[in-house]
């Protein structure tokens, strides 16, 4: 009874409600991108026209911006010094600005990729050991890469480089002559599990591209522009299209969206939405999107497509949705989208024991946050404006969970702290997300967010010893 009385402390809790709110927020490295093609002419500059870069228009800030270099006169030969410093000033003046960017390198913008691609594989794997230098040098700027160079608009379609040993030993190439921090991608699922098939069956055929080394399966996702054209993706799954009946194509086009549901959980996904069909009326569309975890899309193609969803209204079960279009359903769900659920904070009299804290937040987007992040919860004294971080995600061994938390899952996060280590007072709880590169905040779906402590309030708690 005497030590209670000398080391007893009083907490009083007050938590922060959380109010979920509509918007695109901030963001980066997911929702429409802004296309920017290159064509590349030997022993020729780039024009100033032809390097302008527009962050915003339609009042919506673009945040992605699909970088597209066209290497056709370069298909003979390798990359020269002029093809070399235009790749990488135009991944320069994008490094000035808040835009992620996607990189496709391809030899064809009019379907014509059979005449336009290099007659040797070797010129291809050439392109891309000098192009990957450049990469590595902007590699925090890359969202992701799309593509292996070939195929008509470099979509792995109609190419003479399309058996699974020309895609595996050109992916591997790419890999390898990249850093493993960038994220790669291939056209479609078959294509993906060819290539798994390819090195798990013949991995002696790879082994002067360094695959291990290049972590190329942990990097390897897909992209989709054909995205929900059809009951196949219009060809993207060619078991849809190659059944006979309805029943058939459909569960071919489940175990597709199956396929990705699983895979594009670690690996980013994305594309182009085309032709207005009932694939992509709005209900259907949230729920596809979101099985295949797409955090991107081109922001004008199909323009028709994308008019419908500005003038549909969603209907969903989500109700701060109600009266808003599908399209800013989408435009707020692509990629992660965290929303602070519950924080609560309880203590036991007694110095000697504990208090505890525990966050719960979930992901309401279509997929993860891709790139690396780090989220911490920080008490910070009222008065002296001390900061004191109680829960950080790059020490506590819940924290890639936390960060890299799947979409339409939740996560709660536990942590203890002494009350003896803190002085009487007022303390603010807040939680923080930040980009590791950048250190940009990336915003919860919150209205808590205070700009004086730069954070998310979750509650304060008064201590009184």
């Amino acid at each position: 009874m005497h030590y209670y009385q000398i080391h007893s402390v009083s907490v009083v809790f007050l938590p922060q409600e959380q109010n979920e709110i509509t918007g695109m927020l901030n963001r980066p490295g997911c929702g429409w991108y802004q296309l920017y093609a290159y064509y590349l002419t030997p022993e020729a500059s780039l024009s100033t026209d032809k390097l302008y870069i527009s962050e915003e228009k339609d009042g919506y800030t673009f945040r992605l911006a699909l970088l597209e270099f066209n290497l056709a006169e370069y298909n003979h030969q390798k990359l020269d010094t002029a093809a070399l410093n235009n790749i990488e000033k135009v991944l320069q003046l994008f490094s000035n600005t808040k835009s992620k960017v996607i990189v496709r390198f391809l030899y064809d913008w009019d379907g014509l990729a059979m005449q336009k691609e290099p007659a040797e594989r070797s010129i291809i794997e050439q392109h891309m050991k000098q192009a990957g230098k450049i990469l590595n040098k902007y590699k925090s700027l890359i969202y992701t890469t799309q593509g292996i160079f070939v195929g008509n608009w470099a979509e792995m379609h109609n190419s003479n480089y399309l058996s699974a040993e020309d895609m595996t030993a050109l992916l591997a190439c790419y890999a390898s002559a990249t850093d493993p921090s960038i994220y790669l991608a291939v056209r479609t699922p078959a294509q993906y599990r060819a290539i798994v098939q390819e090195l798990e069956e013949h991995p002696e055929k790879y082994d002067e591209y360094d695959v291990s080394g290049s972590k190329l399966l942990e990097r390897l996702g897909l992209f989709n522009d054909g995205m929900l054209g059809s009951i196949s993706d219009t060809g993207t799954y060619r078991e849809a299209d190659a059944a006979v009946t309805l029943n058939d194509k459909l569960a071919a086009r489940e175990t597709e969206l199956n396929f990705q549901n699983e895979l594009c959980r670690t690996v980013p996904n994305g594309g182009e939405v085309v032709i207005d069909n009932p694939y992509n009326d709005g209900e259907n569309a949230i729920k596809d999107l979101a099985k295949m975890h797409v955090s991107y899309l081109n922001r004008i193609y199909d323009e028709a497509v994308i008019q419908k969803w500005k003038e549909s209204t969603y209907t969903g079960s989500e109700s701060l949705y109600q009266d808003q279009s599908y399209y800013n359903y989408i435009t707020d769900h692509m990629g992660a989208r965290y929303v602070l659920k519950d924080f609560s904070f309880s203590h036991s009299p007694s110095k000697k024991q504990l208090a505890k804290g525990r966050l719960e937040f979930e992901n309401k987007g279509f997929s993860a946050l891709y790139q690396k992040a780090a989220l911490t919860i920080t008490m910070i004294n009222t008065e002296t404006k001390e900061e004191t971080i109680v829960w950080d995600s790059e020490t506590e061994k819940e924290g890639e969970d936390a960060v890299f938390l799947p979409g339409q899952e939740s996560i709660s996060i536990p942590f203890s702290i002494s009350l003896s280590d803190y002085e009487e007072g007022v303390y603010t709880f807040t939680a923080q997300l930040t980009d590791s590169e950048s250190g940009e905040l990336i915003s919860f779906a919150n209205d808590s967010f205070n700009e004086v402590t730069g954070g998310y309030v979750l509650g304060t708690v008064s201590i009184s010893k």
